[in-house]
């Protein structure tokens, strides 16, 4: 089961700085959503680090005229530029290369459970970039309600007492909700809840299809 399992998972509204960074984890299978084909229309997202203040503004200069532009300004401006690269004719393959690391992308991932633990051991160590460290916690908690006979505490809980504690902390909500997990119908999707388990750094919604 641990070479030749698989789980898919259908991660959604990841940005593209978080989708580069699970696509380097090669033992693995992906389908990501294409920006080449892709409408472009203003309701395409991104996402913003909680890291950076929304009210933040940044001094900028355009053709000698001082501004300052906070975060979602910046991406709004990309967001007009590329659509109206688009517009004069120019085509969607070229105009997306003004499309920032913080727009939204889809992307279906396809794992083992053993490569599964080699993802989870580095994604889910407190070092890891905040955004694919709230995927990898999610992705494990929804695993160890899923198969809880192949996924036990993680190996860098060893060596670590943040990786550890939340593994704990793992164990905790999926304990409480595996009753209601269990009367799922087959099929059907499960909401398990992460929050106010798991203190994530940006909101992570978690669904587990029942077989």
């Amino acid at each position: 089961m641990l070479r030749h399992g698989s789980f898919t998972f259908d991660l959604e509204g990841v940005s593209r700085a978080a989708s580069h960074q699970i696509v380097r984890h090669r033992i693995a299978s992906f389908s990501q959503q294409s920006q080449r084909y892709l409408k472009i229309t203003r309701s395409y997202g991104f996402l913003r680090p909680s890291g950076i203040p929304e009210d933040l503004r940044v001094p900028v200069e355009i053709h000698g005229q001082k501004m300052e532009l906070n975060f979602a300004d910046v991406m709004d401006l990309t967001r007009q530029a590329e659509e109206g690269l688009v517009a004069k004719g120019i085509k969607a393959e070229d105009s997306r290369y003004l499309r920032p690391n913080a727009a939204t992308t889809n992307i279906v991932m396809s794992m083992s459970p053993r490569q599964l633990i080699h993802f989870f051991n580095l994604r889910c160590a407190p070092d890891a970039q905040w955004e694919i460290r709230d995927l990898a916690w999610s992705m494990y908690a929804s695993v160890s309600i899923a198969t809880p006979q192949l996924f036990g505490p993680l190996p860098a809980a060893d060596e670590s007492d943040y990786v550890k504690k939340r593994v704990l902390l793992v164990n905790e909500l999926v304990e409480k909700q595996r009753a209601s997990f269990e009367q799922t119908q087959a099929g059907e999707l499960f909401h398990l809840e992460l929050l106010p388990y798991l203190d994530l750094a940006h909101p992570v919604e978690s669904f587990v299809r029942k077989y």
